[in-house]
């Protein structure tokens, strides 16, 4: 048997008969309810304590140690079945691959194996009230002393810092060389004496991001990910891989990043629809289909161990966010009135609405729009740098 069907086995011989009839009816409403129910706290338990969460890891570290076509195949079977979350995700996607590419072996032996469980959530302590775009410009310090390091800063929209047991965090340690030379990364235990988090609301009403301060936060020499002033190099290979690994052709209901999916659109207005409207519909289902092939297509070439460039993470990542917002937004639209004045027991159109409000920010967060397009053009075309008077100038002179 195939590393595949004995994950399929598995399901359906553990998972509840409602789960593995939905899953086996592609029934997605059904799923969605399903993962947002308590029981899918013990699913994902079960998928991961036999290290299928982290398919491609090595089985050392909590995973199953598969080649790039078998980890890719479970990693969408994971995806069909509504097993696993975003919350998950920033570790078992974004933090634990750059663990694995920089961390010591003690911190991987320490850090992963959690991760791979399930056991450890985690945040990215990057963006502050000065740095968002400009990543490198970030003003938290970090000072060493003997064996361990002093980090004072805030950081600003960090997704589920209340849930997190750990953060990775970029500090500047080092003022007295341009910006993209003093930056250090560091794993920060979130329950450490000096971490404060504060929730910021959203539109939606909900607040998925916080405010995090920093305060004479000690963290020990041990916990440092990369070489003193290689933070940069870390954050990018981060941000490459939160950048493929976001999606925004899936279908989600409130409380995640994206919304339902096309084929949902589809069942559920296609017999009221005019011919422009369903003009508007095939444009948008061909260009999930396009998201959807470019994200398998990103998923073997990353797992294969090709950089973000050549696997079209930037490219990617832009047609993801731009489709995703259009997606809801046409979904609002082919709703009319009732989604601007709704009747609070249209459950469908509340969830639209919601998610109409949320993908908004998807050309911001994991990199803007324009700064993607300009990763384009100068790391994939060849074309000139844009113009930053501060890139070679002491980060010390920069601020004052």
């Amino acid at each position: 048997m195939s590393a595949l069907d004995d994950f399929r086995a598995l399901l359906e011989d553990r998972l509840p008969v409602a789960w593995t009839k939905a899953a086996a009816a592609d029934d997605t409403e059904t799923l969605e309810e399903l993962a947002a129910s308590p029981a899918a706290d013990e699913v994902v338990r079960l998928v991961a304590g036999a290290g299928w969460l982290t398919p491609e890891w090595p089985a050392e570290y909590g995973g199953r140690g598969l080649g790039p076509d078998e980890a890719v195949a479970i990693r969408t079977e994971l995806r069909r079945w509504r097993i696993g979350n975003v919350t998950s995700a920033i570790g078992t996607s974004w933090v634990g691959p750059a663990i694995l590419k920089f961390g010591t072996e003690e911190v991987r032996r320490r850090l992963l194996p959690p991760i791979a469980r399930n056991e450890a959530l985690w945040c990215q302590l990057f963006s502050e009230p000065e740095a968002g775009s400009d990543l490198a410009g970030v003003r938290t310090r970090g000072r060493r002393d003997g064996d361990r390091w002093i980090l004072d800063g805030t950081k600003m929209w960090t997704s589920r810092a209340n849930l997190a047991s750990y953060g990775l965090a970029l500090v500047r340690t080092d003022a007295s060389v341009p910006k993209h030379a003093g930056l250090t990364t560091f794993c920060v235990d979130m329950s450490t004496p000096g971490v404060t988090i504060r929730p910021i609301k959203q539109m939606t009403g909900d607040a998925e991001f916080y405010e995090v301060i920093l305060d004479g936060v000690v963290v020990d020499d041990s916990l440092r990910l990369g070489d003193p002033g290689s933070g940069w190099e870390v954050v990018r290979g981060v941000l490459a891989f939160e950048r493929t690994a976001g999606s925004g052709a899936g279908a989600a209901p409130p409380g995640s990043v994206v919304g339902r999916g096309i084929g949902e659109l589809i069942e559920h207005f296609a017999a009221g629809l005019g011919p422009v409207q369903r003009d508007e519909v095939v444009r948008v289902y061909i260009e999930s289909r396009i998201v959807e092939l470019n994200n398998l297509r990103g998923a073997v070439e990353r797992v294969s161990g090709r950089g973000p460039i050549r696997n079209g993470a930037p490219y990617n990542k832009i047609l993801q966010a731009e489709h995703t917002k259009r997606l809801q937004q046409l979904m609002v639209d082919l709703a009319g009135m009732p989604a601007l004045a709704r009747d609070p027991a249209d459950a469908w159109t509340g969830a639209n609405v919601w998610a109409y409000l949320r993908v908004q920010a998807k050309t911001i967060a994991g990199g803007t729009s324009e700064v993607l397009r300009n990763q384009v053009a100068e790391r994939a075309l060849g074309l000139p740098r844009e113009p930053d008077p501060t890139r070679h100038t002491p980060w010390q002179e920069v601020v004052g």
